[in-house]
């Protein structure tokens, strides 16, 4: 019986070419978005949940207020936190303190290495997280000052070398930075898997930084910048230890002797770390959880789109399979061997498509890699587990649902019709059809609507945010990082000058300048800033600027000056020029800038005057406000980056003076270099892949709906053949029975615009709650949608209905 089955449903597929390819192009271009769409999300999904006790780690976070505002909300705090918890709490395991260091560099045998992400860790690191030891005692990896594990792409930097035979490099010593201090190779570990959000190149022992800080950096209720995590015992629910946190807080924090804040303490489980932080001084990769949890909608929708549409276009092709079922029946055919039939040919055609599906992606993974910024394919993506069972058996089982689901009710109608009525065509009459299928198509419209819409503002916002006035000038300013390994002595504040002056010599450069934090960077701060005779302090972001800054940025000031050479100095404590952008100085209580300029100010224990006030601009991303700033003319010893503004003819050439002059005055050093208005832009770049990734599958979405539409009109057309034929014997013309027939699908358009749009907007305003800087919806989000939907089906119906109102009346009379 399966056999036959099978040989039938060959034959049905050979007998109705296009209606067979019409569906397996619909559900194999379906099943291939879906499953592209599916691997991205399940990706992000999937970061950290490699690591054996991910569901039992935390990250401790933090919450800062001055009075009733919050003004940090992060991770950073003080090194007493994590091992107080463990000391105090029975419940806490293990618990592990994280430093970071910034970018350095790494000489071996003369040559030099960047190191761009580095983690200073204790050994209770590697009962914390998976990290796959290749070389080194796994007991002495960073339990002593000065040891470095490298990983394995790192290694290979460093040595020079892809033998793998990593034993031998044990116990090398590395030299970082202009002090060029010795560390110790005391192992190499693999590379921090993709879905790892905290990635790292180096780690290195954090006991080192008790002899550079103190005791404060092992255990301080004042000293901040650490990162903790622990790990809960099995049983005990995040919930249940986080309402402690406030008596611990409570019992500790002393913030009213270092910042005149207070803090609130929670955990953040270290599987939500990835999809859900908008946290300050994020040091693990983050992205958006509505994002992804958007395009796994889309994901659903595609495949729905692509299943309704066979019930469509299969209920379309019933008039022509009426008479089949009664021949079928009249020679003994039984209701249960026909469903079976015509679920054989659903599954048949679903696993048809899902085969072609596979093809596609496996031809497409290359550019759609490209397209989402990652290294996703096929095998790794049906190797993840969700409840704890592996995709490809989810993919099994959503494609026999699917397949059933799809081909249960054609199955089921059709099998039912009597010969009486099957043998005379009579099927399509029945009301319940009709608005079945009427409510399908409807549905597609619904969803198309909403994903024209939904593609319409996500393209919108994002041009927004590139395109807003930053406040400054980012274009044709090159970016250098400072020097890593020149050893400047004490005369660096007039080696740096010197350098600056030598870059202006050149014609093509119009300004330079330096400051301690590139734009982007999240800024340090400075807590208990206040006027002089004010009681309450507050606290201002901090950027160390020197008197060419501004100029390169073209920031206008509101009043006053920018930095003068003079306002510079060697010794901090002769430095006390300070200057404000128009929000700090609105929170320190002045009225206006004016009233600010040579005003004193207290902060560092120390009177400072303000020479400027600034216009508000954005140094970091417009998902944020502006937020208060200070700036103030220091310099970092190897931390600083020169911006460089210079002018578009022969850039080439203009570079090549840049990277001569560094080599000239920082012999040795690593020249690289950046625009800044590519920088920036980076800064969208979740938004830019999300907003391609959307809007290619909505269109692919969209495409499949037009397929129902297509099926719809088909069937439509075809059950009115006698009537268009009478009409036209009764001198109708053809405009007129495209109007008969367009009619009834416009109001099926409209009734979608009229539930869809609503619940759209709601979603938009929700998604645009999360950008602190958002473009307004307008009136275009609502008729780009419907125009676009009507233009669509008002092309569908035409072709379509133009076949039967240009047939001669007597072939269309003779239909019955």
């Amino acid at each position: 019986m399966l056999k036959n089955y099978f040989k039938t449903t060959l034959r049905s597929f050979r007998k109705n070419k296009a209606f067979a390819l019409i569906n397996l192009l619909g559900l194999s271009v379906g099943l291939a978005a879906s499953i592209f769409i599916l691997q991205y999300a399940f990706f992000h999904l999937s970061f950290d949940k490699y690591n054996s006790k991910s569901d039992r780690v935390f990250r401790v976070m933090n919450e800062r207020f001055e009075g009733d505002q919050m003004i940090q909300r992060g991770q950073i705090t003080y090194s007493a936190v994590g091992p107080q918890l463990a000391e105090d709490y029975p419940e806490v395991l293990r618990h592990t303190t994280v430093n970071t260091l910034g970018t350095n560099v790494f000489r071996y045998n003369e040559h030099v290495t960047e190191v761009n992400a580095t983690l200073m860790v204790e050994p209770s690191y590697f009962d914390m997280f998976d990290v796959e030891l290749l070389a080194g005692n796994p007991e002495t990896l960073v339990s002593d000052g000065y040891q470095v594990v490298l990983t394995e792409s790192m290694a290979q930097k460093v040595f020079q070398t892809t033998d793998g035979n990593w034993t031998e490099y044990i116990d090398e010593i590395l030299e970082m930075g202009s002090s060029r201090l010795q560390w110790q190779v005391s192992g190499v570990v693999a590379d921090p898997p993709a879905n790892s959000s905290l990635q790292y190149e180096v780690l290195m022992s954090r006991v080192t930084t008790f002899t550079w800080w103190g005791e404060s950096a092992r255990f301080s209720w004042n000293s901040s910048d650490y990162f903790h995590y622990i790990e809960l015992a099995d049983g005990v629910s995040q919930k249940d230890f986080e309402s402690k946190l406030e008596a611990f807080s409570a019992k500790y924090f002393r913030g009213n002797e270092v910042t005149g804040t207070f803090e609130e303490f929670h955990l953040q489980p270290l599987e939500e770390v990835h999809l859900y932080s908008d946290y300050e001084y994020e040091i693990h990769q983050t992205s958006d959880g509505r994002m992804v949890w958007i395009l796994i909608l889309i994901a659903v929708f595609i495949l729905l789109m692509a299943w309704m549409n066979y019930v469509n276009l299969t209920t379309s092709r019933a008039l022509q399979r009426a008479k089949e079922v009664g021949v079928r029946k009249v020679v003994g055919a039984s209701r249960k061997q026909l469903i079976g039939q015509y679920l054989t040919e659903s599954l048949v055609l679903n696993l048809l498509s899902f085969v072609l599906a596979i093809t596609l992606i496996q031809a497409l993974q290359v550019p759609f890699n490209n397209l989402v910024g990652e290294d996703l394919s096929l095998l790794a993506f049906i190797s993840l587990k969700m409840a704890s069972v592996p995709m490809a058996v989810w993919v099994l089982i959503i494609l026999l649902i699917g397949s059933f689901g799809s081909g249960i009710y054609p199955a089921f109608v059709l099998s039912a019709f009597k010969p009486t009525q099957t043998l005379k065509g009579d099927y399509g009459k029945s009301a319940q059809g009709r608005i079945l299928r009427k409510s399908l198509v409807t549905l597609q419209f619904i969803l198309s609507t909403a994903l024209i819409a939904g593609t319409y503002l996500v393209v919108k916002q994002t041009r927004y945010m590139k395109n807003q006035d930053l406040g400054m000038n980012l274009e044709q300013v090159v970016t250098v990082n400072g020097p890593s390994i020149t050893d400047l002595d004490t005369t660096f504040v007039t080696h740096i000058h010197a350098f600056l002056n030598q870059l202006e010599q050149n014609p093509r450069i119009e300004k330079a300048g330096t400051s301690t934090t590139v734009f982007g960077n999240r800024l340090p701060r400075t807590f208990g800033v206040k006027r002089v005779g004010d009681s309450e302090g507050h606290m201002l972001n901090r950027l160390g600027a020197n008197y060419g800054f501004f100029d390169v940025y073209e920031i206008n000031f509101l009043a006053g000056r920018p930095f003068r050479t003079s306002d510079h100095n060697l010794d901090p404590r002769l430095i006390n020029s300070a200057i404000l952008n128009e929000k700090a100085s609105k929170i320190l209580g002045f009225e206006s800038a004016e009233d600010a300029v040579n005003q004193k100010i207290q902060f560092f224990d120390q009177d400072w005057f303000i020479v400027g006030v600034t216009e508000d601009f954005h140094h970091r991303s417009l998902k944020e406000s502006i937020e208060p700033l200070l700036m103030l003319p220091f310099y970092n010893v190897g931390g600083d980056t020169y911006h460089i503004r210079v002018s578009t003819e022969n850039l080439s050439e203009t570079i090549a003076y840049i990277s001569d002059t560094y080599d000239q005055f920082y012999p040795g050093d690593l020249f690289e270099y950046g625009f800044m208005d590519a920088r920036f832009e980076s800064l969208y770049k979740s938004d830019v892949q999300f907003g391609k990734v959307f809007n290619l599958f909505s269109l692919l979405a969209i495409s499949i709906a037009c397929l129902g539409l297509f099926g719809l009109v088909g069937f439509t057309a075809m059950q009115r053949t006698k009537e268009i034929g009478i009409r036209k014997v009764l001198g109708a013309s053809i405009q007129d029975i495209l109007q008969l027939l367009s009619k009834e699908f416009l109001w099926l358009i409209l009734l979608a615009n009229f539930i869809g749009l609503p619940l759209i907007y709601m979603a938009a305003r929700q998604w645009l709650n999360g950008y602190e800087y958002q473009t307004s919806i307008g009136l275009l989000f609502f008729l780009l949608p419907l125009i676009a939907v009507v233009l669509v089906s008002l092309l569908i119906v035409v072709s379509q209905s133009l076949k039967v109102a240009s047939l001669n009346p007597v072939r269309s009379l003779r239909q019955e």
